[in-house]
């Protein structure tokens, strides 16, 4: 493996660490600056939609309730991460679990692929994503 190809990897894990450090703790500022700017989400059953307005949207929609929600468990786990030139792509599983207000504990999973774009400091950025609706673990 070249030096630019190791480096991108790392640039790329990286972006999973910020990723799910983020996505931990509610963080949508965090995560609004993973997304490339020409960023496009395509959620299930959705239109597609620019990336960091989806995330308004969602901070907006949850009306305070990620602050009673507690992610116990979020493992990325990316089976494929192929470098091409300025872009790459992964796909993989996220796996999670949250503990509602009640205290009622929920596991899903979640099936994603991600388009990558190299950034012009090297940073990676989510370019395109579309996942499936999440399934019962």
């Amino acid at each position: 493996m070249d030096d630019v190809t190791r480096k991108d990897l790392e640039a790329i894990e990286d972006m999973h660490r910020q990723d799910i450090a983020a996505t931990r703790v509610g963080d949508f500022e965090v995560l609004k600056s993973l997304m490339d700017a020409e960023c496009m989400l395509f959620p299930p059953d959705s239109e597609p939609s620019v990336g960091q307005a989806y995330l308004d949207h969602a901070l907006e929609s949850s009306n305070g309730t990620e602050s009673q929600s507690e992610i116990l468990e979020l493992v990325q786990e990316w089976e494929e991460v192929r470098l091409l030139g300025d872009f790459a792509y992964e796909q993989g599983v996220v796996r999670y679990a949250v503990r509602d207000a009640t205290g009622s504990i929920t596991r899903e999973t979640q099936r994603l692929m991600r388009i990558l774009r190299c950034q012009k400091d090297g940073t990676w950025r989510v370019y395109r994503a579309m996942w499936h609706a999440p399934r019962r673990a």
